[in-house]
């Protein structure tokens, strides 16, 4: 892996921090905006959603155009939508103002968070692809905590538009430095054919130290490169859908466990400060377990990773949910679960690209992670509603314990298909050094 291919990927991972900063940052400038407004729980709630909906319909609608546009324009229009949210953001002077600008940023957010492991997939070899889709995904979680460090500097002396003056201001930088940087991928150039194709490819193949080639490898039917045939069509459709299913429950999980574990910990007898250690605790888990699959997967199968984090993830939903009375041991399944559920998501999102070919790419990773939002912003609902129906904190947690399995099947089962064999192979003529 030559030194521009791993600037690429440090760039995919700085804007990732970046975006996790925009994303998050709400959460911190929230009581400040409640006050200031005189806004109810509930107006805060749909504050703090609104973005994961426009992450939602980004990865649905936006992350698909990276298939047809090029992977740099696209990532340079999403960075320009969540500069224009946060900036906006700054100046709204009202809850239907701010909650536009928060679903602004989610839009763009989403529409890029699907196409980053998308760039990194196609600029890694393939025995480095787990690490590297695991070392950008600590970009959400440090970018939560720049969020936070900053929202605490700035917000008591300027207020809680100056926090997101200071995510408009990076995010703009970022832009900048994409502008002048990023490159568009091998894969596009091959499968898209814009103008000055060949002279594109043979400019990055020198740049990672590969020969130049005289022509383009040949063109697959069109009817053979569309959406239709690689993503919604007979067994395609079987392994789009069990993907479905798999984000679906990976970032339900997740958000369940971020939302409500302070808080079911505090119901079943643990302190406020005791809770407030668990969701600490659950964040430093993930980071982690983020971390820890980067290292793994130097060594072990990125598939076999995912697969076996998933199940780690239900042992953990499964000790929370035994355990829950116990404050110790329930501190420590919070780390397990955020260690599992953050390592399995990272590696979910290193497999997923590798199962498209690259004109489908973006768009089968993004109407995944679409899908997943949906559980993103459900999960924490449903628990609440079902809290309110006599539901047990442990029997929330258990409620996770079987679907965290089928995750782990399914994964099991697409990876060692046969059909796996043939389209985590690059598409014939493909020059990435992914081999």
């Amino acid at each position: 892996m030559t030194a521009f291919q791993a600037g690429v990927v440090g760039m995919c991972l700085v804007i990732n921090l970046f975006e996790g900063f925009d994303v998050l940052v709400i959460a911190f400038a929230a009581s400040g905006i409640a006050k200031e407004w005189s806004l109810t729980a509930s107006q805060v709630g749909l504050l703090l959603s609104s973005s994961l909906v426009g992450m939602a319909l980004g990865s649905a609608l936006i992350a698909p155009l990276s298939d047809r546009i090029g992977r740099r324009p696209h990532t340079l229009i999403c960075l320009t939508v969540c500069a224009v949210g946060m900036l906006l953001a700054t100046v709204s002077t009202g809850f239907w103002f701010l909650g536009v600008c928060r679903l602004l940023t989610g839009l763009g957010v989403g529409g890029m968070v699907a196409g980053l492991p998308v760039i990194i997939t196609e600029y890694s070899p393939r025995r480095l692809r787990g690490t590297m889709i695991a070392l950008y995904g600590t970009g959400l979680p440090v970018g939560g905590m720049l969020g936070g460090s900053v929202a605490v500097l700035v917000t008591s002396e300027y207020g809680w538009r100056a926090s997101f003056l200071v995510g408009a201001v990076l995010t703009f930088a970022i832009l900048v430095a994409v502008a002048l940087a990023l490159p568009e991928s091998l894969d596009y150039l091959i499968s898209r054919r814009p103008q000055g194709a060949l002279e594109k490819v043979n400019k990055l193949l020198s740049r990672m130290r590969l020969p130049a080639v005289e022509a383009l490898p040949p063109v697959p039917p069109k009817e053979e490169r569309g959406v239709l045939a690689n993503v919604l069509r007979g067994r395609e459709a079987v392994r789009t859908v069990a993907l479905w299913v798999a984000y679906f429950f990976m970032m339900a999980s997740f958000y369940f466990a971020e939302s409500w574990t302070p808080l079911l910990l505090q119901h079943n007898g643990s302190s406020t400060a005791q809770g407030m250690d668990g969701g600490l605790l659950l964040n430093l888990g993930g980071l982690a377990g983020t971390l820890l699959l980067s290292v793994l997967a130097l060594k072990v199968a990125t598939r076999t990773l995912t697969v076996l984090a998933f199940l780690g993830a239900g042992l953990s939903y499964l000790a929370m949910s035994l355990f829950l009375g116990s404050t110790v041991v329930a501190l420590a399944a919070a780390v397990a679960i955020g260690l599992f559920v953050n390592a399995g998501g990272n590696g979910l999102n290193s497999i997923v690209p590798g199962l498209y070919p690259a004109s489908v790419r973006a768009t089968g990773v993004g109407w995944a992670m679409a899908v997943g939002r949906l559980g993103a912003f459900s999960a924490p609902a449903l628990a609440g509603l079902l809290l309110d129906h006599g539901w047990s904190a442990r029997s929330l947690f258990g409620l996770l314990v079987l679907p965290l399995v089928l995750v782990a099947a399914l994964i099991a089962v697409i990876v060692s298909s046969a059909r796996w064999s043939r389209t985590s192979a690059e598409p014939a003529g493909s020059l990435s050094p992914v081999n």
